[in-house]
């Protein structure tokens, strides 16, 4: 009796090692599956998707909430490779206008006046993306323009290279679309990331930035609309800003 229970014993050791270990294996497997890890061949056909064009030119309108406001609205409208990016108050009243195609000008409408190049800090993001890039990226694409190259790293990175900029990006599948960018590329540590969410298709309908200290802007979609306009509204012509240093 005594070697049965101790046999016994022993058996049920290992009948628990077994299972704790078949448990683990299965948890390890389910964790992998919700993340999978994309091959060079796979990463090659998402990138070859989400950098086609957009669906045409796009008009969007947002909730912005920053860290002393959660009442702002954000508009996006662009035309061919040039577009109009507005940040307004509550009740309509537009604060700030980023104008980008032949070159990108950034006005303080709240004081009337038109941002020098070493001003631009008021710019949404900090200008840590170009516009034109970041229109696509709110369009479900890449955020790459003309003249930036696309890398598939050994490491299953994906890079982009611009002018002045570059940054990584994050995609998944079933549909394709980024998930995630940071930047600038080649540093060990992200100096500024984007996290983008509640996808429709490959078109984000929620994003969030962080950059600097405590830096952090949400992006909320309200609508969307594609081809409303035939021309971009003409920018204003407002004196330099004075330094505020």
């Amino acid at each position: 009796m005594i070697v049965m229970c101790r046999t016994g014993q022993r058996l049920l050791r290992h009948t628990v090692i077994v299972v704790g270990l078949a448990t683990a294996v299965g948890l390890a497997a389910c964790r992998s599956a919700g993340t999978p890890v994309l091959s060079s061949a796979e990463l090659h056909a998402g990138v070859s998707v989400l950098s086609r064009p957009l669906t045409g030119d796009l008009a969007a309108l947002y909730r912005l909430t920053v860290p002393s406001s959660g009442g702002l609205r954000l508009s996006i409208l662009t035309h061919g490779r040039a577009g109009r990016l507005t940040v307004s108050e509550p009740f309509g009243s537009a604060i700030s206008l980023a104008a980008w195609g032949v070159k990108t000008q950034l006005f303080d409408l709240r004081h009337g006046c038109r941002l020098e190049a070493t001003q631009r800090q008021a710019l949404f993001f900090e200008g840590r993306m170009p516009l034109e890039e970041l229109a696509r990226l709110l369009g479900g694409r890449l955020p790459s323009g003309p003249g930036d190259r696309i890398v598939v790293q050994p490491d299953g990175q994906v890079v982009i290279l611009g002018h002045a900029w570059s940054c990584r990006v994050r995609l998944a599948r079933n549909p394709w679309r980024v998930t995630y960018v940071e930047g600038p590329a080649g540093t060990a540590e992200a100096r500024w990331h984007i996290r983008l969410g509640q996808h429709t298709s490959s078109l984000p309908g929620f994003l969030r930035a962080e950059w600097g200290h405590r830096k952090w802007a949400e992006l909320k979609l309200v609508r969307l609309q594609w081809n409303t306009v035939r021309a971009l509204p003409p920018v204003p012509e407002l004196p330099p800003c004075r330094s505020r240093e």
